[in-house]
């Protein structure tokens, strides 16, 4: 069985990754600026000549990341048979025995699929990772194969609860971080300072690749 993702959901999934990647890249960026206004802080010309040179260059990388991405997995080619699940694309290959799998774990969502995972090499210990993106026209039947030679792991997911107070911290600041920041803007500019960036932390963490 031969698996590819053919042009368009090449570009597809290529885009999506790379747009991922640049609100990961900037999302923090502008809260700290919506945010350090707060403190008094008034941007000088030389700032503002810094900032668009970094969203340049956040342009210039989410563009290139998208020609690597969507080549790459244009050229991806999955080959499986009874004795093997096999990888390539233009700049590397790999091939994984049957026997030699150690897992399979299902990754949910657009930008998700089938990671194929080895046993620790002997000497080195290194694991051999199989990707198998989700998006072309077979990847239910190559799903369906592996399913036969081991059981299919679902990344664990958080569960409902926690997603709703997570959901529900986040709209909490949004609207109460501002006042907060008024309030000890008049007591200590440290103070708010550290509120800041913490907030920027909070959002690095939470925008970061899983």
């Amino acid at each position: 069985m031969i698996y590819e993702l053919g042009a368009r959901a090449a570009s597809r999934r290529a885009a999506a990754a790379s747009a991922v990647g640049a609100l990961t890249a900037l999302a923090p960026v502008v809260l700290a600026l919506e945010l350090l206004p707060r403190l008094g802080w008034s941007p000088s010309g030389m700032f503002w000549a810094v900032a668009v040179a970094i969203g340049a260059l956040v342009v210039a990388r989410t563009a290139s990341q998208y020609m690597t991405a969507r080549r790459r997995l244009a050229s991806l080619r999955v080959t499986l048979d009874d004795d093997a699940i096999a990888t390539a694309t233009s700049s590397d290959a790999l091939t994984i025995p049957r026997e030699r799998i150690a897992r399979i774990v299902e990754v949910h969502g657009a930008l998700g699929g089938l990671r194929v995972e080895s046993q620790p090499d002997p000497r080195s210990g290194v694991v051999i990772v199989a990707s198998v993106p989700r998006g072309g026209d077979r990847f239910g039947d190559v799903r369906a194969a592996l399913e036969r030679w081991r059981p299919i792991e679902r990344r664990p997911r958080l569960s409902v609860g926690v997603r709703v107070l997570s959901g529900a911290a986040v709209v909490a600041a949004v609207f109460f971080l501002p006042f907060l920041l008024d309030d000890f803007v008049a007591r200590s500019k440290l103070v708010a300072a550290i509120i800041v960036l913490l907030a920027w932390a909070v959002a690095r963490w939470t925008m970061r690749g899983r």
